[in-house]
């Protein structure tokens, strides 16, 4: 009861992506709801039975400089997602949680191969969003 709204459980669609990224809509979503579970304090169910919907949005995507050698020659990156989220009661549709301006971020070497280097940035990026998410779900009232 003292979660936000008094809801128990929570369904997390694909998020809406307004990036050329294809899978970044569905990997948020994907470690979105490993981070419920993860929690408990919320149960992760279907649509239909769910207390509510925890609505994601990306909205942009950076890879910018970070760090650099002597010569100016970038060695690392930053990569920033923003993004936003609401949290939708299923059965009237009423907005229970704004969440807008979400950003994470995660640093990698420009040298490493994608899956070494920017994949991890991007998982960080992520998961230091979901879990402000999780805590301003969750959050006792």
């Amino acid at each position: 009861a003292g979660l936000v709204g008094g809801i128990k459980t929570v369904a997390i669609p694909t998020a809406e992506n307004e990036t050329s990224e294809v899978d970044v809509g569905q990997r948020l979503a994907d470690r979105a709801t490993d981070a419920f579970l993860a929690d408990g304090r919320l149960r992760v169910v279907d649509e239909e039975s769910a207390d509510a919907l925890l609505l994601l949005r990306v909205e942009r995507l950076e890879d910018e400089p970070f760090t650099f050698t002597a010569d100016e020659v970038t060695e690392q990156y930053r990569f920033r997602l923003f993004a936003s989220a609401m949290l939708e009661r299923t059965g009237d549709g009423s907005e229970l949680l704004e969440l807008e301006r979400l950003v994470g971020w995660g640093t990698y070497d420009a040298a490493l191969p994608e899956e070494d280097g920017r994949e991890p940035a991007v998982a960080a990026a992520m998961d230091m969003m979901i879990e402000e998410m999780v805590d301003r779900t969750t959050a006792s009232w």
